[in-house]
Parts: structure tokens; sequence; C-alpha cells
């Protein structure tokens, strides 16, 4: 079996998710490719102002930056810190996995690389940019894990909506993936309970830790051999979340919810 895993350089989470992936199945992963979420730095900040107000934006930017700034340590001193690695390219590397940085998934030299790795499976993991119904050709096997229970919450900030919804649950699903967001038939979920005074830091880290067990029990089976059965994913019963609007944003902590 063959693996291309696309995800993205994110610091909080990311490693945390991959390195039981990783642990249990580099020796498949042919490579992992880095995505970054598109868009330019100052409409990122724009974007992350309105959904979080200016005092959060601060506050996750901060958290971000810091992550960023551990994840340049060197791979030694990355491997001490609480928590291990702050950077998806230095933890792959430590399995001895190549990286390929991928600032336009719609690149043909993108698609033609894929294409080169004869994937079985092409895995997206926070991937930050759709990947084209081409680079989506290339495998056998084109799988999504999306943070929430699709068909509910398609879209963004899913650590945020279960808590503004005050959901008693929530969680991950592999789905097949289509040129759609969020789009294609459910393969698998794993859910999770919301405690009470959960924050949406406390939500995301418990996506990552079920994704990462949803992740690879997946490929133990597909591995095995186990396909697993496609179900319906009806997209058209939920709306796509994007990010919080600033009235929103308010009723989130009027009602006692926190990001971090």
């Amino acid at each position: 079996m063959r693996v291309v895993l696309a995800t993205s350089e994110e610091p909080l989470y990311l490693p945390g998710y991959l390195r039981p992936v990783f642990e249990a199945h580099a020796d498949v992963i042919e490579a992992v490719a880095l995505v970054p979420f598109g868009g330019s730095g100052p409409g990122q900040l724009r974007e992350q102002l309105r959904a979080w107000g200016p005092r959060g934006a601060a506050r996750l930017g901060t958290r971000f930056a810091g992550g960023r700034l551990l994840g340049l340590l060197p791979t030694p001193l990355q491997r001490r810190l609480p928590g291990g690695y702050r950077s998806v390219r230095r933890l792959a590397r430590s399995y001895g996995l190549p990286v390929r940085h991928v600032p336009d998934a719609g690149d043909d030299a993108f698609v033609e690389w894929v294409d080169g790795q004869d994937p079985d499976l092409l895995l997206s993991v926070v991937a930050g940019q759709r990947l084209p119904a081409a680079v989506l050709a290339s495998a056998d096997l084109a799988v999504n894990c999306h943070g929430s229970l699709l068909p509910k919450y398609r879209g963004r900030a899913t650590a945020f909506w279960p808590l503004y919804h005050d959901d008693d649950r929530t969680g991950v699903t592999a789905h097949l993936m289509t040129e759609a967001f969020d789009d294609g038939p459910i393969l698998r979920q794993r859910s999770f309970p919301i405690a009470a005074g959960d924050t949406m830091h406390d939500v995301s880290r418990k996506l990552a830790e079920t994704g990462a067990e949803l992740v690879v029990d997946l490929l133990d089976d597909l591995r095995a051999g186990l396909d697993p059965e496609p179900r319906p994913n009806p997209t058209d019963e939920y709306e796509y979340r994007t990010l919080p609007t600033p009235p929103e944003r308010r009723e989130f902590r009027r009602r006692g919810n926190r990001l971090l």
C-alpha cells in the first residue's frame, strides 16, 4: 500500500494528530505534501480579526506564533518539548518521510508529482486548499478527515460550532473526497463527548486525538484488505459553515463559551 498525505504546517494540534499515524503507518506513507491555506497575510489577518475580535485574535495569534517559533527549534530540542514536536515537517522527517511544500494545490507540477507517487490512497488531514480533480484521480482512493460529524458543520471552525450550538458530542469523519468541500460519502466516524467548560482549544485538542485514532484504525483496515462501506453524506441538509461573524462571536461569549 502506498499513501500520500496532504496536510499543512499547523503547530498547535497537527503534530499531535499525525504522530500516532506516523508511528503506526510510516512504512506505507510515501510522502507528505504541506499545502498551506490560501490568501494573503493581510487578508488572513482581517479574517481572523472579524471572526475572533481584536482580543481573541491576539490571544490565538500569540499562541500560534509561539508554536511556530518552537517549531523552528532544532529537532533534538523539539523532541524534548512537552507534547513533542511543533513542526509537521520536522515530525515527518524524523520518521524518514519525504516532505514537499506545495504553495498551490492546482499547480501542474503538484499534479504530476502526486501522480508520480502512484498512491493507492491520497489522505487529506487539514490540507489548506481544495485538492483538484486531477490530484484526486491520481489515487485509487482519496479520503479526507474532517473535524465534525458530517453532514453537520461542513466547512471551517469545526471546534467553534458544536460549542456555539451547545452540542453534547462532536467528532471526526473520514469521507471520500470530491471537488466540493466535505461532500463525499462517509467511510467512518468517531465521536467524543463535549465536557462542561470545554473551550475551543479543548475541543480542538480532542479532535486531534480522536482523528489520530480514526486514521490509524482506517489504515489498519485498508492494509488488511478490509474496505469500509461508504454511506450517504446528505450535505444538502446542512449549510456550509464559515468562520463566525461578529454577532455569532458575541453570542458565543454571552453563553459562557471561551476560545482558550
